[in-house]
């Protein structure tokens, strides 16, 4: 919006000059002519072009902070997006995982969790750093993560981190959302996955049912298989 308002008042500037010749000549009266007059009236004009300069020479370095700050973003982007890839990687293998170092918790299964759980959070953050989240919707969709036990484990590691090793107003204010809700959500137990239902056992009867069904079979393609012997037997006989 600021680079607009420069624009519209460079432009209605630049008009201004254009004009400005009648205007000078609307001022002179016939054959006399106002020199001194017309000199102060150029000062002024000259007065107004240098700060039409400053404005345009204002509008180009906004411009340059501008164009500055998206490559300076899409810089952080492309670090954050090959982060997330060699994350990925650790967490499709065991080899890579190991790769980070000790493992946090006792398992390889454990460990993705744990840095599944740092994708989340960075995620958060590099959403809430531009201003796409919001602190009541970073809450509740903490207050979600937190419910459950590897979310937990992994603020309670990292959450002093993220305090002491990030500057600015916008990650101190980040972490004192994220804490808050932690601390509030460890005040109830921590969810647990459902368990996945498992057929039930066959019961004695069914299964001495599904014996006898299969020795009932067995015996019938016995018993066809001996009459077919016996039938080729009698026709080699015979010739």
């Amino acid at each position: 919006m600021f680079l607009v308002a420069i624009l519209l008042l460079v432009i209605v500037s630049m008009g201004l000059v254009v004009l400005s010749p009648l205007a000078l000549r609307a001022l002179d009266n016939g054959d006399e002519v106002d020199w001194n007059r017309l000199s102060n009236i150029g000062e002024t004009y000259g007065a107004v072009s240098a700060i039409v300069a400053a404005v345009a020479l204002l509008g180009v370095m906004v411009s340059l902070v501008v164009q500055s700050r998206e490559a300076r973003a899409a810089r952080k982007n492309a670090r954050r997006a090959h982060h997330v890839e060699l994350m990925r990687m650790a967490m499709d293998d065991p080899r890579y995982m190991e790769c980070w170092g000790p493992y946090l918790t006792d398992d390889f299964a454990a460990e993705g969790q744990y840095t599944y759980v740092n994708l989340i959070i960075a995620h958060w953050y590099s959403e809430y750093e531009v201003g796409e989240l919001p602190d009541i919707l970073l809450r509740a969709t903490a207050a979600s993560v937190f419910a459950s036990a590897p979310g937990r484990l992994y603020w309670r590691n990292t959450g002093t981190f993220w305090r002491d090793n990030y500057s600015g107003r916008r990650v101190r204010r980040f972490h004192r959302v994220l804490e808050e809700t932690y601390q509030a959500a460890i005040k109830k137990p921590a969810s647990t996955p459902p368990v996945p239902e498992s057929s039930p056992a066959p019961s004695p009867a069914r299964a001495d049912r599904r014996w006898v069904t299969v020795l009932t079979a067995a015996g019938g393609g016995a018993a066809v298989a001996l009459m077919a012997v016996r039938a080729i037997r009698r026709t080699l006989r015979r010739h």
